[in-house]
């Protein structure tokens, strides 16, 4: 499968913005649309992203406007959970379903761990890696015709 047959199929538009909006506008739009990254782009030129990560950078940066607010104010309570025997592919519908990257794995009510989409990504990774790997292995030991009549 290519990215264009995913992107094709997708169906929601990229949303971006200029690098002259404002960083509010920014969290807005993401807010609104429940995406973790904006592209930038001027004069119909991709210039930048603008990701989840550079908001935090900059509120870092410049963490006195924000001192004062708890956990609490930003929290998302009761979140979503997957259980240690959940299939990958049960823990993928579900974040799809519900556009959530990270999901804690919780087994009688203790936190046992956290679940990333990247960790996904990789274990996909590898297992189609493997997958080729024994289809390359099993093509290249393939008897020939002659072999498999004489045989």
């Amino acid at each position: 499968m290519k990215v264009r047959s995913i992107t094709k199929n997708k169906g929601k538009p990229v949303i971006g913005l200029s690098p002259t909006d404002s960083l509010d506008h920014a969290v807005t739009l993401m807010m609104e649309h429940r995406i973790g990254s904006l592209v930038v782009t001027e004069k119909g030129h991709l210039i930048g992203i603008l990701s989840e990560r550079d908001l935090l950078a900059v509120l870092h940066e410049k963490h006195a406007m924000w001192t004062p607010l708890t956990v609490t104010n930003a929290m998302t309570p009761d979140p979503f959970t997957c259980h240690p025997d959940n299939t990958l592919e049960e823990v993928m519908k579900m974040m799809v379903e519900h556009n959530i990257r990270h999901l804690p794995v919780v087994y009688e009510d203790k936190l046992e761990g956290m679940l990333s989409i990247t960790d996904i990504v990789e274990e996909l990774l590898k297992k189609a890696q493997f997958e080729n790997k024994l289809l390359k292995n099993y093509i290249q030991n393939w008897p020939d015709q002659e072999e498999a009549v004489a045989e």
